[in-house]
């Protein structure tokens, strides 16, 4: 796994361990329930055509970082056989608490350690879902390879990010001092960003949370890159300005990036970067 000096989001997820797990549905806090009601959502008014599924009862979905599983639910609904594979131990008991478990398949794992979801190995599925996931994880080509190994042969992969150029890449949206929501302030140096943060007065372990994700960061161009080396063919690709998640959160109409042909623009100017991905035919 790619080493960096920023606390990595494995050690980040270990401290939640430390953090009250609710045993009740009304003890999960409001910005986690927020986060299920958009991933329920995400599903119904977006990703389900954007998939351009034709068919999905008695498909299999997976999905990589599913939280609350919102979006899982709405999947179910529909008729498919779904997973869920979580990294988080605090997010991992909201969605058991949020959901049915004889109709979802929930567990904890880490997507780039096979050996933590072993049980799903000899399993191939018609479609799996890693939606604003992929950034945070320091070995993104690991983590990729296990997805095709998973995929069937006419699978389709949805994956979705903010290039690490992008104005809220550094998730510095989450500072709740003003001056630190500015835009691309990210990319300042670490050194810099450091002492920028400690002076807003942010938590300590909220900073090294900003670190991680910076360091964690890719651009479109560097993404393609990883499809290419295994044998991924883009079948659906758009960047937006205004993604779609965006119409749920701030009612923003969804918005490509209009200089998405254009390159350095189709970075700075993108907010999230969707593909669908199926495996080349050999």
């Amino acid at each position: 796994m790619k080493k960096n000096n920023s606390l990595s989001h494995l050690t980040l997820l270990k401290k939640e361990q430390d953090k009250k797990i609710p045993k009740i549905t009304s003890e999960i806090n409001k910005r986690s329930m927020r986060a299920y009601h958009e991933q329920y959502w995400y599903g119904k008014n977006f990703l389900y055509d954007f998939f351009e599924i034709q068919q999905i009862k008695n498909k299999s979905v997976l999905e990589i970082g599913p939280a609350e599983a919102g979006l899982l639910k709405f999947f179910k609904e529909k008729g498919a056989d779904c997973t869920g594979i979580e990294l988080s131990p605090l997010r991992f008991s909201h969605s058991k608490l949020l959901n049915n478990l004889n109709n979802l398949k929930l567990l904890t794992g880490d997507i780039c350690d096979k050996q933590s979801y072993k049980e799903l190995n000899n399993h191939k599925y018609d479609y799996i879902i890693i939606r604003d996931v992929i950034e945070h994880i320091d070995d993104k080509f690991n983590a990729l390879k296990n997805l095709y190994d998973l995929l069937s042969d006419e699978g389709k992969l949805f994956i979705s990010f903010p290039p690490k150029y992008c104005p809220y890449a550094g998730h510095q949206q989450t500072i709740k001092n003003n001056l630190g929501k500015l835009p691309y302030i990210h990319l300042l140096p670490n050194v810099l960003y450091k002492i920028f943060l400690s002076l807003l007065k942010h938590p300590k372990e909220a900073i090294g949370y900003l670190l991680a994700t910076k360091s964690t960061r890719i651009s479109v161009t560097e993404m393609k890159k990883i499809f290419i080396e295994l044998n991924f063919s883009i079948k659906k690709s758009n960047l937006y300005f205004f993604r779609p998640a965006y119409k749920f959160r701030f009612n923003l109409p969804i918005l490509k990036n209009p200089f998405s042909k254009i390159p350095v623009l189709n970075e700075i100017f993108t907010n999230g970067a969707l593909f669908v991905l199926k495996k080349k035919k050999s």
